[in-house]
């Protein structure tokens, strides 16, 4: 069943990425919830947290993201990535030796919408609660990158699952606007839950402050939908 949001999205964004994660003490009473905005993508109606041995090539790109975390530049194996949030998961996914860019010239848009459109039409796209470790992770909303004033914004950020909790706790990595790569949370089973714990915000901001929307926005209320980039067939 797919929840509603309070967000309504209308275009396609063309910029690139940019997110304030910053946690603040007092947050608008209304609150967004959890679910695909993707009709082809709804969560299931029931789902339980069964972890799975992880591949090869995903634990290679779930370490080689870890090992970004902090840095200044982004170079795997000689390539230097752009210091962006598409930039960083193309450089994760390069440690399995894996090009998410490979098909961009087919699309139009952003990084996000390009590595987004590119799982889509391989069949690689799906909402669930409990992610698998490497997943990509794709966001609306984070800000207003078409400069409108509204909150219609469609695919503004994207990281990379790095781990799931049976409690639904996921923690990945993506690219904050201040500190680089970072490593934040998020949980889809509690959207709404601003609580802060000794490792951070259960669902951390990612949405810029100052930017349109009614609450603050975290990381679960405006979550997208994920991708098994992993699946990709080789070029």
């Amino acid at each position: 069943m797919i929840q509603a949001r309070t967000i309504q999205v209308r275009s396609a964004v063309a910029g690139a990425c940019l997110l304030v994660t910053t946690w603040l003490a007092v947050y608008s009473c209304t609150s967004l919830q959890a679910g695909s905005i993707d009709t082809a993508y709804p969560f299931p109606d029931t789902e339980k947290y069964q972890p799975k041995p992880i591949s090869e090539t995903q634990t290679l790109i779930v370490n080689g993201g870890r090992s970004l975390v902090g840095k200044q530049t982004l170079v795997v194996n000689g390539v230097v990535y752009p210091n962006d949030c598409t930039g960083l998961v193309r450089a994760a996914y390069a440690f399995a030796s894996i090009d998410l860019a490979y098909r961009f010239n087919r699309y139009d848009g952003n990084g996000v919408s390009r590595i987004y459109e590119t799982l889509r039409d391989q069949g690689q796209l799906y909402a669930v609660r409990f992610p698998a470790p490497a997943d990509l992770l794709f966001w609306d909303g984070t800000w207003d990158a078409n400069g409108n004033g509204k909150a219609d914004d469609e695919l503004t950020h994207v990281g990379v699952v790095l781990s799931v909790e049976a409690d639904g706790s996921i923690q990945y990595l993506h690219f904050h606007y201040r500190l680089g790569p970072t490593i934040e949370r998020m949980n889809l089973i509690k959207p709404d839950d601003v609580s802060i714990e000794a490792d951070g915000p259960v669902n951390a901001i990612v949405r810029m402050r100052g930017a349109p929307g009614i609450s603050m926005g975290n990381a679960a209320q405006l979550f997208r939908v994920f991708g098994k980039g992993y699946r990709l067939p080789p070029p």
